[in-house]
C-alpha cells in the first residue's frame, strides 16, 4: 500500500515465534492497511518472517476452494503455515510438494486467541520454495546469529517504565529498535538464558546431524558465537544464494485455523553473509 515501506522478513526460530503473544500496528495512524507486527520475546519486530525447515506434513483443509496447511519443523520446534486463494502461488507450490522435504517460507505471522484463552501463532505463507539441506543449515546459523544479537541487546537494556499510555497494542507510537527491546522486556520479562539455551540446542542439533552425515569439515557449528567464551569456534563455508521472495503468551497445546487478514505488499528477506575463514 502506498505510504508504507517494504518490511524485512526476520529470521526467528519456531520456539520463539510460538512464545510470542504481542501484536500491534505501528504509529498513530491506525489505518486498516497500516503494517501489523508481532513482537517476540527477544525483541524481533516482525511484519514478515523467513523460516527454513522440514515440511513434515501437509493437508488441504479447504471446502469449496483449496486451503493448504503445512507443518514446518526447525531444531527448536514446529510452526504451522497456511496458503489459500489469496496466496495462489504459495498454495500451488505447497500442493505440489512432497513431505518430508526442506522448504523456505516467507510469511506473515498470525496471532489468534481461542475461546479458552490459548494463543496460537501461525504463518500465512506468501512465498514457498523447496531448498536443499545446505540452505537449511545456513538458515539455522543465520537465525542463531540474529537471535544472539538480539539477546546481547537485551542484556544491556532496561525495561521501559510502565505508563498509562501503554495500555493497548492497538495504538503504539512508531518505534525504534531500542524501544522494541524495551517493550519486549516489559511485556515478556524475557528469560535471556532460556533463549540462549534455545540457540545452543539448535546449533548442537545441527552439529550432531552434520557429524552423522559426514559433511565437509568447512561447515562447523559454533558455540563461541553465543556462549561468550566457551571453547568451540565457528566457521562456515561460503553461504548458498538467498531464497528469492516471490513477486507474486506462551506456546499452547492446540493449533487451529483462523481467518487471515487482508494481504499487504511483499517484503524483502533479511540476509547475512558468512565469510569463509582462510
Amino acid at each position: 500500500m502506498a505510504g508504507f515501506s517494504r518490511e524485512v522478513a526476520k529470521r526467528v526460530f519456531a520456539e520463539e515465534l510460538k512464545s510470542s503473544n504481542y501484536s500491534f500496528r505501528d504509529g498513530e495512524d491506525q489505518h486498516q492497511y497500516a503494517p501489523q507486527y508481532l513482537l517476540t520475546p527477544t525483541g524481533a519486530k516482525c511484519n514478515r518472517v523467513f523460516v527454513v525447515g522440514t515440511l513434515t506434513e501437509k493437508d488441504d483443509i479447504g471446502g469449496d476452494t483449496e486451503y493448504w496447511r503445512g507443518r514446518v519443523v526447525d531444531p527448536t520446534g514446529s510452526i504451522l503455515i497456511y496458503a489459500g486463494q489469496y496466496q495462489p502461488e504459495a498454495a500451488q507450490i505447497l500442493a505440489s510438494m512432497e513431505a518430508p522435504s526442506y522448504v523456505a517460507v516467507v510469511g506473515k505471522p498470525n496471532l489468534y486467541q481461542t475461546d479458552d484463552g490459548n494463543i496460537i501463532i501461525s504463518l500465512r505463507a506468501e512465498s514457498i520454495q523447496q531448498v536443499d539441506e545446505n540452505t537449511r543449515n545456513q538458515w539455522i546459523m543465520d537465525a542463531a546469529r540474529r537471535t544472539q544479537e538480539r539477546l546481547e541487546i537485551l542484556k544491556n537494556a532496561r525495561p521501559a517504565p510502565v505508563s498509562s499510555d501503554f495500555t493497548t497494542a492497538d495504538n503504539v507510537p512508531a518505534s525504534s529498535p531500542t524501544q522494541d527491546t524495551d517493550r519486549a522486556l516489559q511485556h515478556y520479562q524475557t528469560d535471556i538464558e532460556h533463549f540462549r539455551q534455545m540457540v545452543l540446542r539448535a546449533l548442537s542439533s545441527l552439529k550432531a546431524e552434520l557429524a552423522r552425515s559426514n559433511m565437509p569439515q568447512e561447515l562447523k557449528i559454533a558455540k563461541s558465537a553465543i556462549a561468550g567464551g566457551e571453547s568451540e569456534t565457528a566457521t562456515i563455508a561460503a553461504p548458498p544464494e538467498e531464497m528469492p521472495v516471490s513477486r507474486k503468551s506462551k506456546p499452547k497445546k492446540s493449533e487451529s485455523l483462523n481467518a487471515w487478514p487482508e494481504e499487504e505488499n511483499d517484503d524483502e528477506v533479511e540476509t547475512i553473509n558468512f565469510s569463509k575463514k582462510s
